[in-house]
């Protein structure tokens, strides 16, 4: 790995495995010392405190977006260090993960949680770079869904021909970010390198409305470049493509790396991502299900979805 991205990683407490990464997340500290549990927690029934976030591809990716908190800038295009297994990155992560939470020891107040967070059963594959870069993201997805009790893929939506392999598990969710309305809008938020991307992406929701399994599309808005209310129909044309099971319509953050080219006062306030959700629900099928404020998100619904809101 490039050592300046490696140093830039391990500085914001990621432990690193040759081409992979693992990071505590902070909704997963939380969790630990009892104090309140991510949106995931709370629409899907996940276990936020074994929860293991981590990326097969932490510092690989073939899209420059602008709104990502990771130094993508630093990013290359493609894995060019010798490939782990699966079973080689999951083992090794679990115990640079335990590493992590080495600290939690004399400051959690339910030591049994503590002890059930060391043992991840929620597996996270997005926290940095694109996963799908990493050629054996089909056989990680197989392996993990074997494991664990719930195993969630999210992907940018740039790699079809992959996406369209995976088995639909019933404990595997497929996660597409949809970060821009338009071909034009693509461009310039998601920066990719190839304009091709765009038409990639539209060939990925063909991919997830015939996907068998679970499927959320997550709109990431900023204010004042893609959350125009103008853009709404916009949206509509592409969630009717990819036809999700769940759609989740998220704030940008202003963290990191993002706070530095965006600013805070890119970041939606929740009300204004609530009144986004009810103009989409005003406007299609999709009905409100839940919503978390400190997240800044809401949750919608296909009505003829097959699937629970939480996982059995």
């Amino acid at each position: 790995m490039i050592e300046e991205i490696k140093k830039e990683l391990e500085k914001k407490h990621y432990k690193i495995f040759n081409h992979s990464g693992v990071q505590i997340c902070e909704w997963t500290k939380k969790s630990i010392r009892e104090e309140d549990v991510c949106y995931k927690e709370k629409f899907y029934g996940v276990d936020c405190h074994r929860c293991m976030q981590f990326s097969p591809a932490v510092s690989h990716c073939n899209l420059n977006c602008i709104f990502c908190w990771r130094p993508n800038e630093l990013m290359y295009k493609k894995i060019l260090e010798k490939l782990n297994e699966p079973k080689e990155i999951v083992d090794a992560l679990i115990e640079l993960r335990k590493q992590l939470l080495s600290g939690f020891g004399g400051s959690a107040p339910n030591k049994e949680k503590l002890k059930e967070a060391l043992e991840p059963n929620h597996f996270a594959i997005s926290l940095s770079g694109e996963p799908t870069l990493y050629p054996k993201i089909i056989d990680l997805i197989t392996y993990l869904s074997e494991r664990a009790r719930t195993v969630f893929l999210v992907t940018n939506g740039t790699k079809p021909e992959l996406l369209e392999k995976i088995p639909p598990k019933n404990n595997f969710q497929l996660y597409i970010s949809l970060n821009a309305p338009n071909r034009e809008k693509f461009l310039e938020i998601c920066k990719p390198a190839d304009e091709k991307e765009w038409n990639k992406f539209n060939d990925s929701l063909d991919v997830m409305r015939d996907f068998k399994g679970r499927t959320v599309l997550r709109l990431t808005l900023i204010k004042g470049v893609n959350s125009n209310e103008r853009f709404i129909e916009n949206y509509l044309k592409l969630i009717n493509k990819a036809s999700p099971d769940f759609l989740e319509v998220k704030a940008f953050m202003s963290i990191g790396n993002a706070k530095k080219r965006l600013g805070d006062e890119a970041m939606p306030s929740f009300e204004e991502i609530k009144e986004y959700a009810r103009r989409i629900e005003d406007k299609s099928n999709y009905k409100i299900e839940n919503q978390k404020e400190s997240s800044r998100i809401v949750l919608l619904k296909n009505p003829n979805s097959k699937f629970s809101n939480k996982f059995d």
